[in-house]
């Protein structure tokens, strides 16, 4: 599990790295627009319910590792982009008996585009359209026998965040809420683990009315000079459902990270107009 950890860091690392190439001056030499990046883990506990591989709830721990990339669209736009790629990980056992394990691996990417309105001095609100992404496995293990199902889903839905900056005593601190619900959706689901029917045989579609994802973040982020400590809290809650397969998914967790905006040192200077995705100075 140490070295599984350690690989996907290295790859949050080095997927980051060339990220912070897209901190860049626009076109107008006046506008800089640095590069909003946080990593952050989650950890804390979740309840999935994978049919036909098996009939009961399963309860466990989650952890999760997260990367999000936010930037301030060119020009006088109030648009900003938002990356978010997260890996999530549960493992845990029937809650009804206490054994017979189970494991969730999911990868997640998420694209977004949303416009932000000033509501008041230290309030703003963001909202628009995004894109979501969703595949991995789900395994139970019985005496041996570790038998498997993949999933995979798309949605197109709309996310809407709210931030407020405050301070505690003289520690400036950014609030967030952000949730996203899909509009527009669709699933595959493996029906057996097996396949005993043949590849072609043995997949479920579905579309919105039976897919349902929802998410929901609340974030403090804590100022110390160029960087922030993250704390805050993370749900979320998948559904595909169909007659004979379905699978339900739940999570609470606790975050902890830490965030900054990346700039390019030789092009920072006093003249220059910042143009921040989040953050306000």
């Amino acid at each position: 599990m140490k070295k599984i950890l350690a690989k996907l860091l290295c790859g949050v690392l080095m997927l980051a790295m060339p990220m912070a190439l897209f901190a860049k001056k626009s076109k107008n030499d006046s506008i800089y627009r640095p590069l909003y990046t946080a990593f952050e883990i989650n950890i804390g506990g979740a309840a999935w319910k994978e049919k036909p591989l098996s009939y009961f709830t399963f309860n466990g721990t989650n952890l999760s590792l997260s990367l999000e990339m936010m930037r301030a669209c060119r020009g006088e736009s109030k648009w900003v982009q938002q990356h978010q790629l997260r890996y999530i990980y549960s493992s845990g056992d029937m809650a009804i008996s206490g054994n017979g394990g189970s494991k969730v691996h999911l990868f997640n990417y998420t694209y977004g585009v949303m416009c932000h309105s000033k509501v008041a001095p230290k309030f703003r609100l963001y909202y628009g359209p995004d894109l979501n992404v969703l595949g991995g496995a789900v395994s139970n293990i019985h005496g041996g026998n570790n038998p498997k199902t993949f999933k995979g889903d798309l949605s197109i839905g709309f996310t809407g965040m709210a931030v407020y900056d405050f301070k505690l005593g003289k520690l400036p601190v950014t609030s967030r809420y952000q949730m996203s619900l899909p509009v527009f959706s669709a699933f595959i689901q493996q029906k057996q683990g097996y396949m005993a029917h043949g590849f072609a045989d043995g997949w479920t579609f579905g579309s919105f009315g039976k897919h349902f994802n929802m998410r929901n973040r609340l974030h403090f982020d804590l100022h110390f000079s160029s960087w922030a400590l993250r704390l805050g809290y993370n749900n979320d809650i998948l559904t595909n459902y169909a007659t004979t397969n379905h699978f339900q998914y739940v999570s609470h967790n606790f975050v902890l990270g830490f965030t900054g905006e990346l700039m390019r040192w030789s092009n920072i200077n006093a003249t220059k107009k910042i143009k921040t995705a989040l953050y306000t100075y």
